[in-house]
């Protein structure tokens, strides 16, 4: 009998120990948690910050236990360590490293952190184990998920270049300027604004004025003239005063309230002339016109330019103490200290500020049509100037065209040393590399651009090409060095404010890349980084406006919807990309923004 009570005594003993050691740990377990303090993890910049966090719960934590929490991502059933750096935690007791959890109360860690982007990370399930130590035992814990998929939205910035002389504050693959001057003519309508508006309103004074209903009879009668237009230059203004980057904004908008208000004219004038001849309008084909967007924000040479003309007695005043002033904000703040003349200003001087111009320009009639002087610039080179064979090159219909002149140019003596058609040639080998990814492409750009450089060093527009030519060769830090240096040039600067503001992006500085694209309205970079500040609205507006809608804006407003929680935006504006690019599909597969929708029939479907 003593025997058998000694034997349940030593039993119970065991059983003591083990509640206390790391069996009541174990059994325990399932009331620790650990959580991502954000669980949409993103690239930005090319690194993931993170925050863990854990609650131990009371009179959990052995006094002389320690514990090890190892967070990992799993890619396709793979644990990738690390990135994320071991959490360590420990009794009252314990010896060694660690956040010290009392046994009594418990307590809680957290740990942050960041690591390098990987694309493989897109979809991995973000994990942690656990390992648990007391003496000479120890216990692992099975992986819990933490979160599912790291969002690489942020290194989607759109530098998409197109092969063109006009880089319009834009990615391009610059030509050179041909300096071949043709003789235009053309007629220029003005609209005005009210105050910080870009809504049309015929009830403005300045809309009602003589002068403005003349300039738009002249405009409208000269293109019922069946002038043939060549280009479509509008100039959107705002006045100096309020915030800079918001007049920037607002004088984008004027722009399109004048390209709006030009097409409406346009087809107006159609209709008149399918009348006039007896035809139907459908059979008419419409030019596609070249319109060039001269927004341009505040215009302070047309405020000092009215001012001058102005009968204001203290004019010279003014035009001192707006020359004296190294910012725009200076400048305004210190007309408005006038608050004698403000008003005076305010009423006379700003409101014809306000507008739209809209110019059309339409060709005269040379000696050659383009067509007759493509044709005899290729079989009579040497009857043209240098700068007329670029010219041609620059209207030819064909890529093959253009190169065969470009060619022609550098395989003659007399020409072959002006950098304009290498670099020409260069623009359009990067473009065809862009195109088709041909590596051979790519070394004759390069071959070509460096042949430019030799014979104009510091040329804007060849360090353009340069630039654009390590971006696409995954080379942003270059990239970023030859825009800068592009925009410095001694030699045909470039205005690099918008490409530097999309590798801002890249690197993660939201901030910086919507101060130098100057919220450019209707851009698929500016409603990315308006989404990457979480500005939905803001996002939605300016993707709303795009113009000619490529498989990268459908996918851009898919991800929107999908943060916006509008389902069908994501499945509609998911189908469109995919419509346009079957790539997309892959893409979408592993892109953290639609975990939400992985599991779903409908996204499925989308994506197989």
């Amino acid at each position: 009998m003593r025997k058998l009570v000694a034997l349940s005594m030593a039993m119970a003993a065991v059983l003591l120990m083990s509640s206390c050691g790391l069996g009541k740990m174990i059994k325990k377990y399932p009331e620790v948690t650990v959580t991502l303090d954000n669980p949409d993890l993103e690239n930005k910049g090319g690194e993931v910050a993170y925050t863990i966090k854990g609650t131990i719960p009371p009179k959990y934590m052995n006094k002389k236990a320690t514990m090890t929490f190892t967070p990992s991502l799993s890619v396709d059933g793979q644990k990738v360590n690390p990135p994320f750096a071991t959490i360590k935690i420990k009794g009252e007791k314990a010896k060694g490293d660690g956040v010290v959890i009392p046994y009594k109360t418990g307590g809680t860690f957290t740990q942050s952190g960041t690591f390098k982007f990987d694309e493989k990370y897109e979809n991995a399930d973000i994990v942690t184990g656990a390992e648990a130590n007391l003496k000479k035992k120890s216990h692992v814990f099975g992986d819990r998920n933490l979160g599912e998929g790291i969002s690489n939205t942020g290194g989607r910035a759109n530098l998409t270049p197109q092969l063109t002389d006009n880089p319009n504050g834009g990615s391009a693959f610059l030509l050179a300027p041909h300096n071949f001057k043709a003789e235009f003519v053309g007629r220029t309508a003005i609209l005005y604004f009210d105050l910080n508006s870009a809504v049309m309103n015929w009830n403005n004074p300045n809309n009602k004025s003589q002068a403005a209903k003349d300039s738009i009879k002249a405009f409208t009668d000269f293109m019922g003239n069946d002038n043939i237009i060549d280009r479509v230059v509008i100039s959107g203004w705002a006045s100096p005063e309020g915030e800079e980057t918001n007049n920037q904004g607002l004088s984008e908008r004027r722009f399109q309230v004048g390209k709006k208000w030009f097409n409406d004219k346009y087809n107006a004038y159609l209709k008149d002339y399918a009348k006039r001849n007896n035809i139907k309008v459908k059979d008419i084909q419409k030019p596609v016109f070249q319109y060039v967007n001269n927004a341009k924000g505040e215009d302070w040479d047309g405020f000092e330019a009215a001012i001058e003309k102005s009968s204001i007695r203290q004019k010279n005043q003014i035009l001192n103490v707006v020359r004296s002033q190294t910012s725009n904000e200076m400048r305004e703040q210190k007309i408005r200290e006038m608050t004698d003349i403000y008003p005076e200003i305010a009423d006379a001087i700003l409101p014809p500020l306000r507008r739209a111009e809209i110019q059309m320009v339409c060709k005269k009639h040379d000696t050659y049509t383009d067509a007759e002087l493509i044709r005899l610039v290729q079989s009579k080179p040497n009857d043209f100037s240098v700068n007329e064979r670029l010219y041609a090159a620059s209207v030819a219909p064909d890529l093959d065209t253009k190169e065969s002149i470009y060619k022609a140019l550098i395989n003659n003596k007399n020409t072959e040393n002006d950098w304009r058609a290498y670099n020409n040639l260069g623009a359009m080998k990067l473009s065809e590399y862009y195109h088709n990814g041909n590596q051979a492409d790519m070394e004759d750009a390069l071959n070509y651009l460096q042949k430019a450089t030799a014979l104009s060093p510091n040329n804007g527009v060849i360090l353009n090409n340069m630039a654009i030519a390590s971006y696409l060769s995954g080379d942003l830090a270059a990239a970023q060095a030859n825009f800068e240096a592009s925009a410095k040039a001694s030699v045909q600067p470039v205005n690099q404010d918008y490409n530097t503001g999309a590798l801002s992006i890249l690197n993660g500085d939201y901030t910086k890349a919507a101060q130098l694209m100057g919220n450019k309205s209707c851009d698929y970079n500016t409603a990315l980084v308006q989404l990457l500040q979480k500005d939905y609205n803001a996002a939605k507006s300016t993707l709303e406006c795009v113009d000619n809608v490529d498989a990268k804006t459908a996918y851009l407003k898919a991800v929107l919807s999908a943060r916006m929680k509008n389902d069908e935006g994501v499945y509609g504006n998911l189908a469109s990309a995919i419509d346009l690019d079957s790539s997309y599909k892959k893409t979408a597969k592993r892109d953290a923004e639609f975990k939400r929708y992985r599991h779903s029939d409908r996204f499925k479907q989308l994506v197989k």
